[in-house]
């Protein structure tokens, strides 16, 4: 065979196979497109289109007034279908269109914006997102009137998507009692404090809807009706009144930083119900500022230290006939357990004799260890039977997630030993929460009735009480009559002459017990102290116990009474002003018809909460300070002209607000009541001072 006939062979050999394959592929092309048809264009919708979630509206967090501590604020992502108006349409809105979405944006020019929009019309562009700015709900109602959008969505082709904020009118006031909540791709849900215990309330139920895939791997939700409408979240009001919450948490601040300490927490709570009506925990951070970073109050487990001693007394009155005045000798503040466990006195010398009473009032440790080594060494556990009583050996059934739980030595324990008795019965081989130790001190002020600390009092859908949490018993009785009166008077003993005597006031009697926990680090105790105090007031006629404890304060001040003793006061002085009634001649609040919770404040709080639950409103000269009036079903805003040296108008505000206002001219305010200010007893423009008291009413 030639050359030639060997490269022609060759040739028509490829070309055959050009042919044959060729071939092959026009018949894959003709099975697709005619036989495989129907299941290639199903696959490929159901690429394209997809059931997705929508998630409901999460239901609000209230206080015990009704005002709002979070709630979910609407805000939307605005988009742009194109290609859905006519030509007279686009073409005639395209300038004002493109003009306003700069102007609002500030992102691109109208230039640009005509130039864009006008391209991904010609493109057949069906999703264009115009920012990635989120839309707020009351400039929402502004925009669907613009040129174009005010066609609607299926001719104007205007998309809005809708997003919720939690946001939080109090800023970081009780932020980590709120907490968060967070929820993957699987509606899986992590979070801590309220938002987290009761998400259940909260949450609602989802709903679905189809949504379009589209460039940019973007989702564009499909108006075809084919969806399962969502179920918004029931609210929950709790028993927090802000107004306390917002003094404690300032006190505390203040403490914190004048102390240099690491953390601290503040919890009070009324006696016969246990509401909780403060809650303030603080933390140092990296920054070196003071924030909400751990639920120490809840959460935190730490040796409580001389606190605890009330309850080793209080098991000695139970179980045995001890005299008040019978003598325990204290010695020179050293004693010997075992020849290997050293008790020391605070005091340097010692306290000498004491009576059984003074061991407390002095929070002597050598007095409450012999006491409770002589009388309850040869049955450990008869003492430990106690502590179970008083239910500090278990946790309380709070109603939010994460509560601490109680760590304790018992006989029989591979840690136990001959010096833990006395150890655990001054407050050491011992962990407890302050929650746990405040509700051991509450059943004192409750005459022995035990009640579970109580945060959240209802559920409600709208003005609808769904579910109702009222007084749970722990305890319907701590310990005899007896031993109850006699530890009151312990107690108050410890305030008038003892460990807390700085406190002291003639006002209204408190009673109590400091706390001072030297720190072990390494295996070894060193000179860094958790300090507290937890006591009730009024003494004789109880109202509300409180516990306020101090981490590591750095200062001259090391000790419960001088570092804790002092927070307590200054809280218990406001919550006592502000809820005893007084002969005070007041001035009526005129603005009664104003909607409530929108009646006097500050003009950007205001604004904001009046724009999520799509309040009418109008404006006349806003200043900073704003009153309201209704015209119709329109709110207007007036100005609130605050003159330097004279009396606001705060009647409509909420007690933050007025108190900032009052105090900044130097004036005190006392308050009584919850809720929003009603009256105050010095009229609008009159004179005050550093030297004036301000009485006001709330409701």
């Amino acid at each position: 065979m030639g050359i030639r006939n060997s490269i022609l062979l060759r040739v028509r050999f490829a070309f055959l196979l050009i042919v044959v394959m060729a071939a092959a592929i026009l018949v894959r092309i003709s099975d697709l497109q005619f036989v495989e048809k129907d299941k290639w264009a199903k696959a490929g919708k159901a690429n394209r289109v997809k059931v997705r979630r929508v998630d409901a509206t999460r239901g609000n967090i209230l206080a015990d007034d009704g005002s709002l501590m979070a709630t979910s604020i609407p805000f939307y992502k605005l988009a742009f279908d194109p290609c859905v108006s006519n030509d007279s349409i686009f073409n005639n809105g395209i300038d004002s269109l493109s003009y306003l979405l700069s102007r609002y944006f500030k992102e691109k020019s109208a230039a640009e914006y005509d130039s864009l929009l006008r391209n991904a019309r010609r493109k057949k562009r069906r999703y264009l997102i115009l920012s990635h700015k989120l839309v707020k709900h009351q400039d929402k109602k502004h925009i669907d009137n613009w040129p174009i959008f005010r066609q609607g969505r299926h001719t104007g082709g205007l998309i809005f998507t809708k997003y919720e904020k939690r946001f939080k009118p109090f800023e970081d006031l009780g932020r980590r009692t709120i907490g968060f909540i967070s929820k993957d791709e699987n509606a899986q849900f992590t979070g801590r404090g309220l938002e987290f215990s009761f998400n259940k309330d909260l949450a609602g139920t989802d709903g679905e809807a189809l949504f379009q895939r589209v460039s940019g791997n973007q989702w564009k939700p499909l108006d075809d009706g084919a969806q399962v409408r969502a179920e918004n979240g029931l609210d929950i009001q709790t028993t927090i009144s802000m107004d306390i919450e917002e003094h404690a948490h300032k006190v505390l601040e203040k403490a914190l930083i004048d102390n240099e300490a690491n953390f601290g927490t503040v919890l009070l709570m009324e006696v016969k119900t246990g509401e909780i009506k403060a809650i303030v925990n603080l933390g140092k951070n990296s920054k070196g500022e003071y924030v909400e970073d751990f639920n120490y109050a809840i959460q935190g487990v730490m040796e409580p230290g001389s606190t605890f001693k009330s309850a080793s007394m209080l098991a000695l009155l139970e179980e045995f006939d001890l005299n008040l005045e019978d003598s325990v000798n204290t010695g020179d503040g050293k004693y010997m357990f075992y020849d290997e466990c050293i008790m020391t006195d605070a005091h340097y010398n010692g306290f000498g004799m004491l009576s059984v009473e003074e061991v407390i009032e002095k929070s002597s440790n050598i007095g409450i260890s012999k006491l409770v080594f002589k009388y309850f060494r040869e049955d450990p556990d008869r003492f430990m039977h106690y502590l179970d009583r008083f239910n500090l050996t278990s946790t309380i059934g709070f109603q939010m997630e994460g509560e601490g739980k109680p760590n304790i030595n018992r006989p029989g324990d591979p840690n136990w030993s001959g010096c833990s008795l006395p150890w655990i019965s001054i407050g050491y081989e011992v962990e407890t929460s302050p929650l746990q130790m405040l509700t051991f001190y509450n059943a004192i002020a409750n005459d022995g009735k035990m009640v579970a600390p109580r945060i959240v009092k209802r559920v409600l859908r709208g003005n609808d009480v769904v579910a109702e949490y009222g007084v749970r018993t722990i305890n319907k009785k701590i310990s005899s009559e007896r031993s109850l009166k006699a530890m009151q008077g312990m107690l108050k003993k410890v305030v008038e002459s003892g460990t807390a005597r700085k406190i002291n006031t003639t006002e209204f009697e408190i009673a109590g017990k400091t706390g001072t926990t030297q720190k072990v680090k390494a295996g070894a105790y060193t000179k860094n102290y958790f300090t507290s105090f937890v006591g009730y007031f009024p003494a004789d006629a109880p109202r509300y116990s409180m516990i306020v404890a101090i981490d590591e304060p750095k200062g001259a001040k090391r000790y419960g009474g001088d570092v804790c003793a002092p927070v307590f006061l200054d809280i218990a002085e406001v919550v006592y002003a502000r809820t005893t009634e007084r002969d005070i001649h007041f001035v009526d609040n005129e603005n009664v018809k104003a909607f409530p919770y929108i009646k006097a404040g500050n003009y950007n709080d205001l604004l904001l909460l009046s724009d999520a639950f799509d309040i009418q409103q109008v404006s006349e000269n806003t200043s900073q300070w704003v009153k309201t009036k209704v015209q119709g079903d329109t709110i207007a805003w007036v100005n609130a002209t605050v003159k330097k040296g004279r009396m606001p108008d705060v009647r409509g505000m909420t007690l933050r607000d007025a108190m900032y206002l009052i105090e900044t001219e130097g004036a005190t305010v006392h308050s009584s009541g919850n809720g929003r200010v009603v009256q105050q007893s010095i009229t609008p423009g009159g004179r005050i001072n550093s030297r004036t008291n301000v009485y006001l009413k709330l409701q």
